[in-house]
C-alpha cells in the first residue's frame, strides 16, 4: 500500500468503526505480523498463498459467528 501498512490502516479504521471486524489478507506471515494484528485489533489474518476457501470461511465466521 504507498500511503499506509496495512496495520496502520486497520489502526484508522479501528478508530473510527470499533465494532467492524477486520480481515487481513496477506502475502506475509510470521509470529511477529500475526500478534500486531491481533494488537490492532484485526479479527483475522489470511494469506494470499492460501486457497480463496479459506478467506471466504474466515470472513463467514467473522459474521455469522452462530453458524460456524
Amino acid at each position: 500500500m504507498p500511503v499506509m501498512t496495512g496495520i496502520e490502516a486497520a489502526r484508522a479504521l479501528k478508530t473510527l468503526l470499533p465494532m467492524v471486524p477486520l480481515v487481513i489478507f496477506s502475502e506475509y506471515s510470521n509470529v511477529f505480523s500475526e500478534k500486531e494484528a491481533r494488537s490492532v485489533g484485526i479479527s483475522a489474518l489470511v494469506l494470499k498463498s492460501g486457497h480463496v476457501s479459506v478467506l471466504i470461511d474466515r470472513v463467514r465466521a467473522l459474521l455469522y459467528p452462530a453458524a460456524t
